[in-house]
C-alpha cells in the first residue's frame, strides 16, 4: 500500500522524467521522432511475429481465427518495417487522431446544422464544423512537418512534467 510519502516521490520522479524527455524532444526533434518510429516499428514486428506463431499454434482448432490472426501479423510487421525504414510514425499517429477527430466534429456539425432546435444550437454547430476542417489541416500539417510534432510532443511532455513537480499531492492521495 502506498503512502502520501510514497506518491509524492513517483510524481517528482516522473515530472523530473518528463521533462527531461520533451527537452530531448525539443532540441533534437529529428532524433526523438525517429527513435520514436524505430520503437513503434520494433513493437509492431514483435507483435505480428507472435501473432503469426499464435495463428498457426490453434490452425487446428480454429482455422478462421488462424486466418485472422496471421494476416493481422502480416499486416503489423510491414507497417512495423514502415515506421522503421521510411514512415515518421509519430507524425502518422498524430495525424491519425487529427483525422478521427475531424470526423467526429464534422459529422456533430453538420448533424446539428440540420436537426438543431433553435438557431443557437445551429451556430454552434457550424462552429464545430468549422473546427473540424481545422482539425483536417492539423492532421495534413502533422504529415507535411513531422518536426513540428515531435517539438510539440516535447513542450507538452515538459508542461506535463512542471505539473508533476509543483502539483499538491494531497489532492491526489486516496485512503
Amino acid at each position: 500500500m502506498l503512502n502520501e510519502g510514497d506518491f509524492m516521490d513517483y510524481r517528482k520522479i516522473l515530472g523530473i522524467l518528463f521533462i527531461i524527455m520533451g527537452l530531448i524532444f525539443v532540441v533534437y526533434p529529428f532524433y526523438s521522432a525517429e527513435a520514436v518510429s524505430w520503437i513503434a516499428g520494433i513493437c509492431l514486428i514483435a507483435f505480428g511475429f507472435a501473432s503469426i506463431i499464435d495463428g498457426f499454434s490453434v490452425w487446428s482448432i480454429m482455422a478462421h481465427v488462424s486466418i485472422l490472426n496471421i494476416l493481422l501479423g502480416i499486416c503489423a510487421m510491414l507497417f512495423g518495417f514502415l515506421f522503421i525504414y521510411s514512415v515518421d510514425a509519430l507524425s502518422v499517429i498524430v495525424a491519425f487522431q487529427f483525422y478521427l477527430i475531424a470526423f467526429v466534429l464534422m459529422f456533430a456539425g453538420f448533424f446539428g446544422i440540420f436537426f438543431g432546435p433553435d438557431t443557437k444550437s445551429k451556430l454552434m454547430s457550424v462552429l464545430v464544423l468549422i473546427l473540424g476542417i481545422l482539425s483536417i489541416y492539423l492532421a495534413y500539417a502533422s504529415l507535411a512537418k513531422p518536426l513540428y510534432v515531435a517539438i510539440i510532443v516535447g513542450i507538452c511532455l515538459i508542461l506535463k512534467g512542471i505539473l508533476f513537480l509543483t502539483s499538491d499531492t494531497n489532492e491526489y492521495y486516496v485512503n
